[in-house]
């Protein structure tokens, strides 16, 4: 084998490294939950996705629910998803559950699912479902079956209406809060 043969062999070696390790930064970038250009600009540390827990665990009774990560709704779960460079203008109906990374300018209605508004997600106007958790931005009416969740970087202006409502410190409200009415 001359030098050519083996220059050849090392570039197409090398070629096939850069390819297999871009696919691996692809896939990196797309279980965190940001787009490809957003998460080259974002430190690792801060590029992780929200902790996972089922929504049937409970926090009451456990020594430090300031350790452990508050019960929401999964992303993993299957469902609607409102990726982040995605706008919605108008109604959104699903008989599924709800996950909004992006903005919804509109109604969103999961009656009998759960809906769950990220750190990077807006919705305005009118947001539906058996349980809600919000980490983003919602403007207007929030009306949950059962629970509605406010984690810490919830921004909520409008009228929520649930039997229960679960605050985490840092959320803010600007509106009414009002139970769910009879029947």
């Amino acid at each position: 084998m001359g030098i050519q043969t083996w220059l050849i062999f090392l570039g197409v070696a090398a070629m096939t490294l850069i390819v297999w390790d871009g696919r691996r930064r692809k896939r990196k970038r797309l279980t965190s939950g940001l787009p490809e250009s957003a998460a080259s600009r974002v430190p690792a540390a801060q590029a992780h996705p929200l902790p996972v827990v089922s929504a049937s665990e409970s926090l009451v009774g456990t020594p430090s629910a300031e350790t452990q990560p508050a019960a929401s709704l999964s992303c993993d779960t299957e469902g609607s998803r409102i990726g982040v460079a995605t706008r919605v203008s108008g109604k959104l109906v699903a008989n599924e559950p709800v996950v909004v990374k992006g903005c919804i300018e509109g109604a969103v209605i999961a009656q009998d699912h759960p809906v769950m508004v990220t750190t990077s997600g807006r919705v305005s106007s009118y947001l539906e479902g058996c349980e809600i958790s919000v980490d983003g931005q919602v403007a207007g009416r929030l009306k949950a079956g059962d629970k509605i969740t406010l984690r810490s970087r919830a921004r909520v202006r409008g009228i929520m209406e649930a039997k229960r409502l679960e605050c985490h410190a840092g959320a803010h409200i600007q509106g009414e809060v009002a139970p769910l009415p009879a029947g």
